[in-house]
């Protein structure tokens, strides 16, 4: 069904307000399997139009966008919305095209949840090949015990919170995707995982994607404040290159690359390359225990001005019981290679390569000394005064 059909209407010529028209053919479609087809153009969305969305997309239907296709919110003041809304529904696809935020119209200063793709209280959502890009808040967020989402193909650019923002799911899937240029507010990350209070994230896998040139940190997983119980359960970050961020978070200071913090529920980082960002490579902080990081590559993480101690460095680890640091390769760091904060030698750091950083190669708590002499390759590190 093509949204500029009688009896929908739709013009896609960047000036009529298109809102009605599409939702018109998505309740048309809506339960039937079917698709809903947006041509090339431009398709004015009120994206609070019905109260905090644009769009409200049905169960059992696809919202096919051609390449040239664009959904652009209009300027509005609200703290809250979603140019699609994807909520209490199940099995909708998402395909192509992209959508346009109004951080650069805005009407107002306060809020930070104006969002492309906003998922809730679904399952069964695949979301393929969309751009979304200049929102207010996110990209695309899940939120709300969603279940077995997936994302593929997708580009995050330009958002002014994040570029994805998980809070509550229990199976989702992001692969070959890209998130970049998140700048503006807090947290200011490609991805970041973070729990509302009493929600629960279950079961994600993080593969094939490229986080970069973030204000903030590139992937973030984890809440600021302890859980009692685990909260994220089975993360797995793995196959990602993470690259320039940290470049100027605006509440200064400086981001990891890559953080993982109050998590401890199984959460692996294998296999990515972890380079040229600004503030630290890896940091495990904050009781997560049990975290894996194995198989990646941190090269080249550059030191903060006025942060010399804690910045500059590839792997840090704080206060994260039974993790195992193995087989990493960590290179050309401004500061330190690897470094145990604690004691603690539960902590396994072991079979790693570190060689040519500005810092010593491996620093360690004294007593915890034994945790991190097996058998790791050490060699051209303190370059740095």
């Amino acid at each position: 069904m093509n949204v500029r059909d009688v009896p929908y209407g739709a013009k896609g010529n960047g000036v009529i307000d298109d809102t009605h028209a599409i939702q018109r053919a998505v309740d048309a479609v809506g339960g039937t399997g079917g698709t809903v087809l947006i041509p090339e153009g431009t398709y004015l969305v009120n994206a609070v139009a019905q109260g905090s969305a644009g769009i409200r997309l049905k169960s059992s239907m696809t919202l096919r966008l051609a390449n040239g296709a664009v959904l652009k919110a209009m300027p509005n003041a609200s703290e809250n919305y979603a140019i699609l809304a994807i909520s209490h529904v199940n099995h909708v696809n998402v395909v192509g095209g992209t959508l346009v935020g109004e951080r650069g119209s805005h009407i107002g200063t306060s809020g930070e949840w104006g969002m492309g793709i906003s998922i809730d209280h679904s399952d069964q959502v695949v979301v393929q090949g969309v751009t979304a890009k200049e929102c207010w808040g996110d990209g695309f967020y899940i939120t709300d015990l969603s279940s077995n989402v997936t994302l593929c193909n997708v580009t995050a650019d330009h958002n002014r919170r994040q570029g994805l923002s998980v809070t509550s799911v229990d199976g989702l899937v992001v692969k070959n995707s890209t998130f970049k240029n998140t700048t503006g507010t807090e947290p200011e990350c490609g991805i970041d995982i973070e729990p509302n209070d009493g929600q629960t994230v279950r079961r994600v896998l993080i593969t094939g994607c490229t986080l970069t040139n973030n204000a903030g940190g590139g992937f973030q997983c984890g809440s600021g404040v302890q859980f009692t119980a685990p909260r994220i359960l089975d993360t797995v970050f793995d196959r990602n290159v993470v690259s320039g961020n940290g470049l100027k978070p605006i509440g200064g200071g400086y981001r990891a690359a890559v953080k993982v913090s109050h998590s401890i529920g199984n959460t692996s980082i294998t296999n990515n390359v972890i380079s040229r960002n600004l503030g630290q490579g890896i940091m495990l902080m904050a009781f997560s225990a049990g975290t894996v990081v194995t198989g990646n590559a941190v090269t080249h993480t550059k030191m903060v001005e006025g942060h010399a101690t804690w910045t500059g460095g590839g792997i840090y680890v704080s206060q994260c019981p039974r993790s195992t640091v193995t087989g990493n390769r960590v290179e050309s760091n401004d500061a330190v290679g690897i470094w145990l904060v604690d004691k603690d030698p539960s902590v396994d750091i072991s079979g790693n390569t570190v060689v040519g950083n500005g810092g010593p190669g491996i620093r360690h708590a004294v007593a915890a000394a034994e945790a991190v002499n097996k058998a790791n390759t050490v060699s051209g590190n303190g370059k740095r005064p």
